[in-house]
């Protein structure tokens, strides 16, 4: 038993991506998730809140300053007449997070709700969390403006205060910041920017998993390069005319093709059961399916170009994948992650096709807005096939 022990011992010393699969990836994935979850990173997730005044109430404005402020929030103020339509266009094609009307006095009992959040139905999770922080706010930096809607409330319910009354609920409103204060019902209501269709949330996640499994079909077939190599085919490849610019050609031209083929299908069970209307944006389905397909393709190839040994492809691929996915938004929203992880997810293509799929299939956009994430979907692609060439060729030279 100590000899077996012993042997498997060394064998996993000598392995560097198995040691790198045991004991480097997990606390690697635990960290990146515990940052999006807990904020363990470093500050929480901001939510872009696009916000419009709508009230020359001070209470307003007070309002505002104080949610600008807050630490967790990153406020886009929209002024103009058409305020309103703007916030609700932000919301609508991503731009902001949630939206914010201030259509009234905050601080005062009013016939409707002062506060309306402007939600995306995709982003449901965005809307719930910025009522969360606004009655959080009311409690600890506002709890003034909270104690005077109470008492106005508790007036409309039992008749004007009384002079002393007024007097003591004067006192009490200055001395708020001392005192536990609540409030905010019927404070908010929420509207959604359009009607939905289809579940919004599955069509986020449609394209998250396609992305997800995308990478992984992709690194499977590239897989392959790594056997033609140890097998001679790679040799005999390199006698006939194509050489190795047939060899990555053909090979990114199949991995398109397989990827087009799971798309397809994972799209076709998500059109049929959740009704995402991928048959709807067929044109725009299948331009950004091209390209997310061509960037996995470019992720993968290089991947096992460098590798030499199946084994070694494997590890190294499920490392990256495991990494572009978490970072990218397969496994959680973006939007919940820290400032700093989402600026590093705009570097993966992970991201870039998640975002593609949610402006083609929810929010219909047309393809010019599409344009950016499709070029860099497509630098992907090229940028891979090239490093592929490169390392092979270089592999070549040295026999």
């Amino acid at each position: 038993m100590g000899a077996i022990m012993g042997a498997m011992a060394l064998t996993l010393l000598r392995d560097r991506g198995a040691l790198a699969m045991t004991f480097v990836l997990p606390p690697l994935l635990f960290l990146l998730f515990a940052a999006i979850f807990s904020g363990a990173g470093g500050d929480a997730g901001a939510l872009k809140v696009a916000a419009a005044r709508l009230t020359p109430a001070p209470a307003a404005e007070a309002f505002l300053d104080a949610l600008a402020a807050a630490p967790d929030t990153t406020l886009r103020l929209v002024t103009g007449a058409d305020a309103a339509a703007r916030v609700e266009a932000q919301v609508r094609d991503g731009r902001a997070d949630v939206g914010l009307l201030v259509r009234d006095d905050p601080g005062i009992v009013t016939p409707a709700s002062p506060l309306v959040i402007v939600a995306d139905p995709g982003r449901a999770v965005a809307a719930a969390l910025l009522m969360a922080r606004i009655q959080t706010l009311f409690t600890t930096v506002l709890p003034g403006m909270a104690l005077s809607r109470v008492a106005g409330q508790v007036q409309v319910l039992v008749g004007p205060f009384s002079p002393e009354q007024a007097r003591r609920l004067k006192e009490a409103v200055a001395r708020a910041p001392e005192l536990v204060a609540g409030g905010g019902a019927e404070l908010m209501a929420r509207q959604s920017v359009e009607p939905a269709q289809g579940q919004p949330a599955v069509t986020y996640y449609a394209g998250a998993i396609a992305l997800l499994f995308l990478l992984f079909s992709a690194v499977q077939g590239a897989a392959s390069l790594v056997e033609e190599r140890r097998s001679g085919v790679f040799d005999r490849i390199l006698m006939t005319r194509g050489g190795i610019g047939a060899l990555v050609a053909g090979k990114f031209a199949f991995l398109l093709l397989q990827g087009l083929a799971l798309l397809a299908v994972l799209f076709a069970v998500a059109q049929l059961v959740y009704g995402v209307d991928a048959a709807g944006h067929l044109w725009s389905w299948l331009v950004v399916s091209v390209a997310a397909a061509a960037a996995a393709a470019g992720v993968a190839l290089p991947l096992a170009a460098a590798s030499r040994t199946r084994q070694q492809a494997q590890t190294l691929s499920t490392f990256v994948v495991l990494l572009l996915s978490a970072v990218g938004g397969s496994m959680a929203p973006r939007f919940l992650m820290p400032e700093w992880l989402q600026r590093l997810g705009d570097l993966t293509p992970t991201a870039w096709g998640i975002e593609a799929y949610q402006d083609a299939l929810w929010r219909g956009a047309p393809l010019d807005t599409l344009l950016p994430a499709l070029a860099v979907l497509l630098a992907y692609g090229a940028a891979g096939a090239l490093l592929s060439f490169w390392l092979l060729r270089r592999a070549a030279r040295l026999g």
